[in-house]
């Protein structure tokens, strides 16, 4: 029971959640799904722009810079083309940089020299456990230092995992996944999500993400989308 814990447990739990809940940035103003609402269908011809800018506006306000252009798939969700819009971005580290700072743990969840390179469709079915997730694809160069290689790209639960500092005791650690799983949930279209922290170091890095998803049974290819991403 908590009554028996040191009241030191207490005041860390009580930080923690709040730093971790505060480090999140607002959710976008008209989130494109939720856990409760089902995934947007398929965009036609006339609506990949404002799907385009959609996702768009939602890594913006999770501070994600976003790739120089889209990127799309056909015959993933519907009838007729079945396009499917998607976008690619970057999160240079450290992020967040609004956490509340507690003595002796690090609660930035991409660290100093690391880019989190994040890949949003639009319109996709939410994951469930028969979906794969290993997909998609990072391919990525520090053009400043000659550094390079690829990563996979992980789920939603992936990404929970990841942005959850090392620092944060066990104990603690449920609760931080439950607050960060809720506001992506939230936040973000959920349908096939995936990002991937890389130890990219600093400087100027050129990255390329590509590969498939699955929408309800259906095996979706992105064709690679460029971006340039500055790690301070």
């Amino acid at each position: 029971m908590f009554d028996s814990r040191p009241k030191t447990t207490l005041t860390t739990l009580a930080a923690c959640a709040a730093a971790l809940l505060l480090a999140a940035p607002p959710a976008a103003a008209e989130p494109a799904v939720t856990r409760d609402a089902p995934a947007t269908q398929a965009a036609g011809p006339g609506d990949l722009l404002g799907a385009y800018q959609t996702v768009v506006a939602t890594l913006e306000s999770l501070g994600v810079q976003p790739f120089l252009y889209p990127t799309v798939a056909a015959n993933c969700a519907g009838d007729g083309l079945g396009l499917v819009p998607a976008v690619a971005g970057a999160v240079p580290g450290p992020w967040p940089s609004n956490t509340v700072q507690i003595p002796g743990l690090d609660l930035t969840a991409v660290k100093s020299g690391q880019t989190m390179f994040t890949f949003l469709p639009y319109g996709l079915a939410p994951d469930t456990a028969a979906t794969k997730t290993s997909g998609m694809q990072v391919a990525w160069l520090n053009i400043s230092t000659g550094r390079g290689g690829m990563a996979s790209m992980g789920s939603i639960a992936d990404i929970v995992r990841a942005l959850v500092p090392p620092e944060v005791p066990v104990e603690l650690r449920p609760l931080a996944e439950t607050a960060i799983r809720d506001f992506l949930f939230t936040a973000i279209p959920v349908g096939g999500v995936r990002a991937v922290p890389v130890d990219t170091g600093h400087g100027t890095v050129l990255a390329a993400v590509f590969g498939t998803t699955d929408n309800a049974g259906r095996s979706c290819f992105f064709f690679p989308t460029v971006g340039i991403t500055e790690v301070p």
